[in-house]
């Protein structure tokens, strides 16, 4: 299992990983309940799909579930970017940058 806290932390040099890869479970709940999609994650942030757009610069919240079901504290960070991948459905694909790396 790759770990997230030894990453580098330069932006576009971090190891990004799938979900299953870092201990978490591909699905997590964007607050308020915005159910969302791990595309990548990384000791710096997570790149996610989502039904409902992300808007950049905005404060966010993640809960990730570990691979055994156990939920873990909120993931505190930052909308960088989102952009709209799918239209039927639609599907916005934005990336918050973690203020600290979760731990799985």
């Amino acid at each position: 299992m790759a770990s997230l806290a030894t990453a580098t932390v330069e932006r576009g040099w971090v190891q990004r990983v799938g979900a299953a890869e870092a201990g978490w479970q591909e699905d997590a709940v964007l607050r308020p309940g915005l159910l969302v999609r791990i595309v990548n994650i990384s000791a710096t942030g997570v790149l996610l799909e989502s039904p409902g757009r992300l808007r950049p610069g905005r404060g966010a919240e993640l809960q990730l579930t570990a691979r055994d079901g156990d939920a873990r504290p909120l993931c505190a960070g930052r909308v960088t970017r989102c952009t709209v991948v799918g239209i039927s459905p639609m599907v916005f694909r934005g990336a918050v940058a973690f203020d600290r790396p979760p731990q799985p």
